[in-house]
């Protein structure tokens, strides 16, 4: 999971680095994460996440060609139609399996070493990895179409990247967090579902953070960041007035469902269990739960390399204790500068 959300958030300047609530969702994360970022450690460079940049492009009104072609890969342009057809015909013949291309039985998603000479500036705008390449294509081509059909939209809805207002009683200013937003409007009627990326499974922090949220503010533009001028926050509103609730779902990037927020932590207890969460940030203790549990999810995370030397944990992050004289905290990183 690349949790390029989480990431973007920690980035937005709008965000005080102390702020309790990115406080609870980066702990909820990693514990480890949470106290680099609480010490000052800055974002290091952010992994190249396919699925999050096609929906980007996708929301921008570009057709998948025009996006490749964008990046310097109009010379292959016939091995991305390959792709799409190969996955056509493969979905085809396997009707009863969700993403049946995932598959390792799958033959497409394969480039030959003379096909890909001369596009090394091409894919290094893809993280230097051909994977991704192809992953970039599924979820334009199949992945998004896939959301849209289990979340049954009656008619073509509007699709945009937002920044969600999270909030909680006791809160004083909002933070924002990047999410997905289509909305589809048929006279006063008004249907907005948020959409959020997964891998598997629903966290549940950042689920119920999100059904909580009051308002949204369009994606930050190119334009707003080069001017300085702040975008106005927008309530869930339907043309008439009249207040909309919105929904939430979880987009599984890995087999294209789509599903409803499925919440397991009753609305009462969300603020005690995010406090305790922000108060544990900022504490601790901080052990490195991801590298010891889930060590896949430490080769996407943007503090990798605080905490890995050589293949190894860094000592400092298995002190786990709250920093102290013997315990320091991390400084400003070097490499993210």
């Amino acid at each position: 999971m690349y949790n390029t959300d989480l990431w973007l958030a920690l980035l937005d300047k709008d965000n005080p680095r102390s702020h309790p609530l990115l406080a609870a969702l980066l702990y909820a994360f990693c514990p480890a994460a949470a106290r680099w970022w609480l010490a000052g450690a800055d974002v290091a460079l952010l992994p190249f996440d396919p699925v999050w940049q096609a929906l980007k492009d996708l929301s921008g009104g570009e057709t998948l060609k025009a996006a490749l072609t964008r990046y310097g890969f109009e010379d292959i342009l016939d091995e991305a139609k390959r792709y799409v057809d190969d996955v056509d015909a493969y979905r085809r013949t396997h009707p009863g399996i969700d993403s049946p291309e995932t598959l390792p039985t799958f033959p497409g998603g394969r480039m030959s070493l003379d096909r890909r000479f001369g596009l090394s500036d091409a894919i290094a705008k893809m993280g230097k990895d051909w994977s991704n390449f192809f992953a970039y294509i599924r979820a334009w081509a199949f992945l998004y179409p896939d959301w849209e059909a289990r979340i049954q939209f009656f008619a073509t809805p509007e699709f945009n990247p937002v920044r969600l207002a999270l909030t909680l009683p006791g809160v004083r200013r909002p933070v924002y967090l990047p999410a997905w937003l289509w909305t589809l409007k048929k006279g006063y009627a008004v249907r907005m579902v948020i959409g959020l990326p997964v891998e598997d499974e629903q966290d549940e922090i950042r689920f119920s953070l999100a059904a909580c949220s009051p308002e949204y503010l369009p994606a930050r533009s190119s334009v707003e960041a080069d001017t300085g001028k702040a975008a106005e926050s927008k309530p869930w509103l339907a043309p008439g007035g009249a207040f909309v609730v919105p929904e939430v779902w979880a987009l599984k990037c890995s087999d294209g469902i789509a599903e409803p927020r499925d919440p397991h932590v009753e609305d009462e207890h969300l603020l005690p269990l995010v406090n305790a969460l922000a108060d544990a940030a900022e504490k601790g203790p901080y052990p490195p739960l991801n590298a010891l549990c889930n060590p896949s999810a430490c080769r996407k995370c943007v503090y990798i390399q605080l905490c890995y030397q050589e293949h190894h944990l860094a000592p400092l992050v298995l002190c786990t204790a709250p920093c102290t004289t013997t315990c320091a905290a991390p400084i400003r990183s070097e490499e993210s500068k």
